[in-house]
This record gives C-alpha cells, structure tokens and sequence, in this order.
C-alpha cells in the first residue's frame, strides 16, 4: 500500500520529519480523543480536572489503538522502507498530554530518542524504524507542539560516524548534539489527526503549552 507521495518521502529524507493528514478517519480520531479523556479521568469541559489528569503514560483501549489504522501503518513502514507487516497495530500507546501552564513559552531541550544511559541502545543498527506522534487534538501556535530541527538526522548521523568508537551509544550521542550546531528549532503545529513522522536521529523535543487546552497525542516507535 503505497499512501505518501514522493514529495513527502524527499521532505522526510532531506528534513528528517513529515507532518501528515488524512491518514485518520474523522470519527476514529475523535472517539481517540473521547477515549484518552475517559482513560485520565478527566473532563474536556472542567479545567479542575485537568490538574490530576496523566501527563505521560502508557493506555491500552480499543479507541486508542484504532487511531494506529493500516494508513497510518504503511506510511511509517514506506518511510522506513520495510514491509508493512513490520509495523503491527499496537493495543495501545504512550501518551503525552501537555496542559496549560502559566509562564513565558520555551521549548524543552533538543535531544535524540532512547537516549536513556542505562538503556544503552547503540546508534547502529538503528534501534528503531521510524517514530511517530499522532495528534488528538489541533495543536496551535505555543500550545504544546513538537520542535524539530529540519535537517539534524543528517549532521547526527555524521557525527556518530566520525567516530564510532566515541558514539557508538545513543546516550553518547545525545551529550554531544550542542557541539554541532542543530540549526534553529521549528514549532510544528498540526490538526487532529495529523500525524508526525520522524527519523530516529532527528532532534527534537517538546514545548510549554500556554494556550487555553490541553495537547493530547500519542507517541509510538516501530
């Protein structure tokens, strides 16, 4: 199933991420919206109830994995460039919900996934195909959207490979990113639905949400 246009896939390859529509059918992406309100507890209409709602967790539902639909599926395995049965439909997601917070806005810090030390994933064979955040709500401008800089999956890649000895980890990797000069940071907004794609050396990293509503995404790596 051939679903991204080759725009799409020379973007992906020259930037390192593609934000993408129509991948999700209106009613699955909103009952995904209603199913991830219902699984914190909380209520889109009562602002108290958000201060106890989950920030970052893992939810297993029916909703939430409907929102993975073969689309979805077979454009990250085209961006991988692997098999669709590669990429199976999860039961489920980590979430990251980011709620409003009072302040001046800022991006968090730039930095690779599964860069954890003592997780110690090596840099090659890539420890994972292609990640990707698929939004349950439309994310506007300051309000808890994903920064991207365009390109650094390239300079990253170069770097790990001027020494492999030096990077052969990705938290090795990671303490290095400020020395190669990442570029300036893009704030992606996006509408429900949509769904980021990005490559596994692209820096990256959330934002302060201090617009008026919750952002509600779920994260998933092949």
């Amino acid at each position: 199933m051939r679903i991204l246009t080759d725009e799409q896939i020379h973007f992906y390859e020259q930037n390192g991420y593609v934000l993408t529509s129509g991948l999700i059918e209106d009613s699955v992406i909103q009952s995904g919206e209603k199913a991830m309100w219902r699984l914190m507890g909380a209520d889109p209409t009562d602002k108290s109830s958000w201060t106890a709602a989950t920030l970052a967790k893992g939810f297993s539902d029916p909703d939430i994995s409907a929102c993975f639909t073969a689309k979805v599926r077979a454009a990250a395995a085209q961006l991988a460039q692997e098999a669709i049965s590669n990429f199976p439909q999860p039961e489920g997601s980590f979430v990251i919900n980011v709620f409003p917070q009072a302040g001046e806005w800022k991006p968090q810090g730039m930095h690779i996934d599964h860069a954890i030390r003592s997780d110690d994933y090596s840099v090659f064979p890539r420890p994972l195909r292609v990640a990707s955040i698929t939004y349950l709500n439309d994310v506007n401008i300051h309000s808890g959207g994903t920064m991207v800089c365009p390109g650094s999956h390239k300079k990253i890649e170069a770097l790990a490979k001027s020494d492999p000895a030096r990077y052969e980890k990705m938290w090795q990797l990671n303490e290095e990113l400020n020395s190669i000069g990442l570029g300036e940071p893009l704030e992606l907004l996006g509408n429900q639905g949509d769904v980021l794609f990005y490559h596994y050396l692209t820096a990256h990293s959330g934002s302060m949400n201090v617009g008026n509503y919750p952002r509600l995404a779920l994260v998933h790596k092949w």
